[in-house]
């Protein structure tokens, strides 16, 4: 449209679209009023506003047409700034996420301040680089790590968010340390609690161990640096086992870990059970499977640890001991155990055992749930 122009035959093509067009400028976030005839042009800038332009008049030849458009509903600044925060909330959980199941390669560092600051049993420090340079060498990346760890992993079990600037994520953390002869392996379970700021930036990060930090009612609670190291330290001595006598523990995904008890999820597996009322009996049949009295003739290598049932108090049914035979998910091919001999068969049977999750004790042997 030409501002002053009266005759529409000489106004620009584009003009006779306005019609079609002005409802789509009534919907704009930002809303302007024209007035249009023969005086000149005529803008008013309202602005970002809840109301939105109840009309627009123009003129055409002499002729008035009123163009209306219905109310839109108002959105608060606050709305739009919560909803904005949500989606970028949602971002760093993915990206956290991700960030575990990678062990950090890469880091995701957008999703950090600056000046993050991390805290754990062990050690403390600020800045989003010091960050960076301990997960390299958790992970076996750096020159450090590499020298000294092996076998990393870090596995996120869940991530939950009880305010808007809260995350928590519970995690398990391992590596094996290259150094000593014997290579032990080292395992953290626990939580980290993450502090956001307004751009759902990570502002602090502190972690808890549950070996360390885990209170009675499932609190946490901050301890002395030297109760870490001795955890850690106690994880690197030599270990006299069952599992390192057998050499076939039954593999799991460690959970929880404790000073007295570590809490494992076991796969799917075939084992050899027996009824029980004393631990003795239990053991005399199942060693006795094992040692030959079976189909085969043979002698047999089961899992460890032992995997119990016991029922609770006052239920009618009797305690159960297996011993793990084989994980179907890594012995693929592998023909099944065979069956007791007939002598046995009323106290010893297989049978399939879907993934539990159990508390395994310090004597080795799991009670499952």
């Amino acid at each position: 449209w030409i501002p002053g122009n009266r005759h529409p035959a000489r106004c620009c093509p584009a003009s006779r679209k306005m019609p079609a067009l002005l409802p789509l400028l009534c919907s704009a976030a930002t809303v302007c009023a024209y007035s249009i005839g023969s005086k000149p042009h005529r803008l008013t800038h309202i602005g970002h506003s809840a109301l939105i332009l109840p009309c627009i008049r123009a003129k055409f030849q002499r002729t008035n047409t009123i163009l209306a458009c219905a109310p839109a509903t108002a959105v608060s600044t606050s709305q739009v700034a919560d909803s904005s925060f949500a989606e970028r909330k949602e971002a760093l959980i993915a990206g956290l996420k991700k960030e575990y199941d990678a062990f950090f390669q890469p880091m995701e560092i957008q999703l950090y301040s600056k000046d993050v600051t991390f805290k754990d049993p062990l050690i403390s420090f600020q800045g989003v680089e010091k960050y960076k340079q301990n997960v390299d060498m958790l992970a076996g990346v750096s020159a450090i790590g590499r020298a000294c760890f092996s076998d990393c992993a870090l596995i996120m079990h869940n991530v939950t968010s009880d305010s808007k600037l809260h995350l928590r994520t519970r995690w398990t953390l391992q590596f094996r340390f290259k150094l000593l002869p014997w290579r032990p392996l080292a395992q953290f379970t626990g939580v980290s609690e993450y502090t956001l700021d307004e751009n759902a930036l990570v502002t602090s990060q502190v972690d808890f161990w549950d070996s360390v930090n885990l209170q009675q009612g499932g609190s946490y609670e901050l301890k002395p640096a030297p109760a870490a190291f001795f955890d850690l330290l106690k994880q690197l001595t030599p270990q006299d086992s069952a599992q390192a006598a057998s050499g076939k523990e039954l593999p799991y995904v460690l959970l929880r870990r404790t000073d007295d008890y570590e809490v494992r999820r076991y796969p799917q597996n075939v084992a050899v059970n027996t009824e029980y009322e004393r631990r003795i009996d239990a053991l005399g049949a199942l060693g006795a499977y094992t040692n030959g009295a079976n189909e085969l003739g043979e002698e047999l290598v089961p899992f460890v640890p032992s995997l119990m049932s016991i029922p609770r108090e006052g239920s009618e049914k009797s305690k159960l001991m297996r011993w793990p035979m084989l994980v179907p998910s890594i012995q693929r091919g592998e023909a099944a155990p065979p069956q007791p001999t007939e002598r046995l068969q009323d106290y010893v049977s297989l049978e399939l055992v879907p993934s539990k999750v159990c508390t395994a004790q310090i004597s080795q042997m799991c009670s499952l749930h």
